[in-house]
């Protein structure tokens, strides 16, 4: 018997019984609806996770620590202690050779006892308390930093040039002005405005003076507060606003400018045992999220303390995933259901077409004829019910997606970011759901087109 031949018989057999062919159909649609919707909501979650995790920071950045202070790792805040590998040149090096790394972004700190940041005519606008940072300039775009006002730092003269992270101009505040003469950060007036800092960096003069706590006075005794090694920067850029608050509130000056003022600091007062300046941060971007994990776990085992949004989402992807697996045997208890019916169907199926079954041996028909009209017929049945559901699927997916992810999160209880879909279904999924409705129907066909062709060719005929 031809192939053709059999799709025909079957299309043809199926049509004959068409109101317990469309029961068992709907069986089908049911369990694939529910498999491909649920499955649907997992990877609305996952996607919603991303967003979330993102929003906080790069899901590519890895941000290793030094040792001079208290760093947020998982849970806890933990010191680090002096046993832990430094992060110095050697350190920068080996991780720029780290497989998959392609930006490395190291930091160094300059303590604000060390300076004195001023601006405007006569230092009128004085830095209260700010945070500076040496940077390498040529990977702030790499690194995701975007300029608000300016661009990036260029050029070969770029040893005293600043970049005002967004809100850091509000760290000044106005020493001739009565009243409120600071705002620390951006905030609303009682009139409905906003505040504006006292200057705009990108047009005042900006000072950066070295202190000198041990700056005599005319009768020999010292006094702390002193000022000396005066350097004029110019203004790059302010960048726009992020989320790394270290940049927010900060400026960024050239990493070779700040190893000077630390060593200028430790000279002009006298440090003894002063160590070469160490990075207090190497920020790393990874080519690829997937990479990440493989690269942070390197680092760890050499014993630094790192921190990641991948190594967060990891912890986050093993809840969902629990929850995803859940909902996947709910559904999948309805497909079982759709398999138990198809089983039912092809059965009684036997049972009505036993003389025709016999007609087909007396012909001549091959016994494995015979077995692969019965699994054709159950697995056009699953097909069929696996089609149709996900045209279904996909419609119950618009309509949730579209009626509000609030509204299905609270009913389902998943998070949803409320602006990521609550339900997306990838192609991969439409070929899994069709694929396993398929394979479905064989499996549930099997026993009954066994037990066809054990029936006795005589015997079968003389059946009425």
């Amino acid at each position: 018997m031809k192939l053709f031949d059999m799709i025909i018989m079957c299309l043809r057999n199926l049509w004959r019984r068409k109101g317990r062919t469309l029961l068992t159909v709907i069986g089908v649609i049911i369990g694939c609806c529910a498999i491909i919707v649920m499955i649907s909501l997992g990877q609305g979650m996952n996607a919603a996770m991303d967003n979330m995790l993102a929003s906080w920071g790069d899901l590519n950045a890895i941000t290793i620590y030094g040792n001079s202070r208290y760093v947020w790792v998982g849970d806890s805040s933990t010191s680090n202690s002096e046993d832990k590998p430094k992060l110095d040149e050697d350190a920068l090096e080996m991780m720029k050779n780290l497989d998959h790394v392609e930006t490395v972004f190291p930091k160094i700190e300059v303590d604000s006892n060390y300076v004195t940041v001023s601006a405007g005519k006569n230092g009128r606008y004085r830095a209260n308390w700010i945070e500076i940072y040496g940077v390498d300039f040529s990977a702030l775009k790499k690194m995701g930093y975007v300029p608000e006002q300016g661009d990036y730092p260029s050029g070969d003269d770029t040893l005293h040039t600043l970049v005002f992270g967004n809100e850091a101009a509000y760290q000044f505040r106005d020493t001739k002005k009565k009243g409120q003469n600071s705002y620390t950060y951006k905030q609303q007036m009682p009139d409905g405005t906003w505040s504006e800092p006292f200057f705009d960096p990108m047009t005042e003069s900006v000072q950066i003076y070295i202190n000198n706590t041990k700056k005599p006075n005319d009768d020999g005794t010292y006094q702390s507060g002193g000022r000396a090694y005066e350097f004029k920067m110019t203004t790059a850029a302010v960048l726009e606003q992020d989320n790394d608050w270290q940049t927010v509130y900060s400026l960024m000056i050239d990493m070779d400018f700040a190893k000077e003022i630390i060593n200028s600091y430790n000279r002009l007062n006298n440090v003894k045992d002063a160590k070469e300046p160490e990075f207090s941060q190497i920020k790393l971007w990874v080519d690829d999220i997937n990479n990440v994990d493989a690269v942070e776990t390197i680092l760890s085992d050499l014993g630094y303390n790192t921190s990641s949004m991948a190594s967060q989402r990891k912890s986050m992807q093993g809840q969902l995933g629990v929850v995803q697996m859940v909902l996947g045997c709910l559904a999948a208890i309805s497909l079982l259901v759709a398999a138990i019916g198809i089983t039912n169907t092809m059965i009684m199926s036997i049972y009505e077409r036993t003389r025709e079954i016999g007609i087909m041996k007396v012909l001549g028909c091959f016994i494995s004829n015979i077995r692969v009209v019965f699994l054709m017929e159950a697995g056009m049945i699953g097909l069929l019910g696996g089609a149709i559901g996900t045209v279904i699927s996909y419609i119950i997916s618009a309509v949730m997606n579209t009626l509000g992810s609030d509204t299905f999160a609270n009913m389902f209880g998943i998070y949803t970011d409320g602006s990521s879909p609550i339900s997306i279904i990838p192609i991969w999924l439409v070929l899994l759901a069709l694929a396993f409705s398929t394979i479905i129907g064989l499996i549930s066909g099997f026993y009954p087109a066994n037990r066809a062709v054990k029936i006795s060719a005589l015997e079968a005929i003389k059946n009425e």
